[in-house]
């Protein structure tokens, strides 16, 4: 995006928005009182009386309004990087909000300070507002445009910084480069060049890919299927280790019941012979051969015996 800084000596200028011209004129910028004499400041509230299809940052105090559309490989790339975050957000339910520009910010909470990021990165819902946001976010991206490398580079830059904006990106289409600022880490910034995937400081796992980010989808899609298989094969193993484990135990048990009846029937066996054979020794000595015969064939008489010894 191309800003162009508004100056009270400027009688006029043309503001191209939806792909028409609207010529600002002295007399519009009067009505907007934005051709203040001497040294000024502007705030917020001038923002607000610009017409709807005039787009406007506020940077200490000085108005930057936009002059032109951006060119198309700003908004294919811009485009690209907020379907990565955004795709990544809801895969993961976080609770963080992506927005591209147009989307306010105050990154000062004060009245001086109003800017458009190209795409800013919000995790604390308290900095929401009915329109834009008040507070520094977390995350914000700036494409830069071949006439006004210096808004990014130098305005905004110290703005972020000041504000406390966790991280800053600035991507520059001409270089193919892309400058982090991870304030969090380092004030010393890192350039990567567009081949390169780059680690978003404020997630774990996020990794932005500029040169492939037309094959975003597929991506995502691959990943989904191999998490897919990954959870399925763990959930056929824990199942499969349930039911082996219930299969086992089953098995388990009824071999000890069987082993169970079988060692008692045996040892009811031989406790039976042995105590038949003390009877048998006693009705031997009292001279009760009879009794011997009928106990052997008889169980109730037999137990009738027992009683006797």
């Amino acid at each position: 995006m191309e800003y162009a800084r508004l100056r009270k000596e400027e009688m006029e200028m043309e503001i191209e928005t939806d792909g028409m011209y609207r010529r600002v004129t002295h007399e519009d910028l009067v009505r907007m009182g934005l051709d203040r004499k001497g040294k000024w400041q502007y705030t917020i509230a001038d923002i607000e009386t610009l017409p709807e299809w005039v787009r406007a940052e506020l940077i200490d105090g000085e108005i930057f309004v936009k002059v032109s559309a951006p060119l198309t490989i700003h908004q294919d790339i811009l485009a690209g990087l907020f379907f990565q975050i955004e795709a990544y957000i809801q895969r993961k339910q976080g609770k963080c909000h992506v927005y591209f520009a147009p989307f306010g910010v105050r990154p000062k909470k004060d009245i001086y300070n109003y800017v458009e990021p190209d795409i800013t990165l919000i995790c604390d819902d308290e900095q929401m507002r009915e329109r834009g946001s008040a507070g520094a976010p977390d995350f914000v991206i700036e494409v830069v445009s071949p006439s006004n490398r210096k808004h990014d580079y130098v305005r905004k830059l110290a703005l972020y910084h000041e504000a406390g904006v966790g991280e800053y990106w600035i991507v520059d289409p001409k270089h193919e480069q892309v400058t982090v600022y991870d304030w969090k880490k380092s004030d010393t910034p890192t350039l990567y060049p567009f081949s390169e995937r780059i680690k978003v400081g404020v997630y774990d796992d996020l990794y932005l890919d500029i040169s492939n980010r037309h094959n975003t989808l597929n991506e995502l899609l691959s990943e989904e299927r191999q998490t897919s298989l990954a959870d399925g094969l763990e959930e056929g193993r824990v199942e499969g280790l349930a039911k082996g484990i219930k299969e086992g135990r089953a098995k388990g048990l009824a071999e000890g019941i069987e082993k169970g009846r079988a060692e008692g029937l045996e040892k009811g066996r031989a406790e039976g012979e042995s105590k038949f054979a003390e009877l048998a020794a006693f009705l031997l000595r009292e001279g009760r051969a009879d009794d011997l015969s009928r106990a052997a064939s008889d169980a109730a008489y037999r137990d009738k015996l027992y009683q006797q010894m």
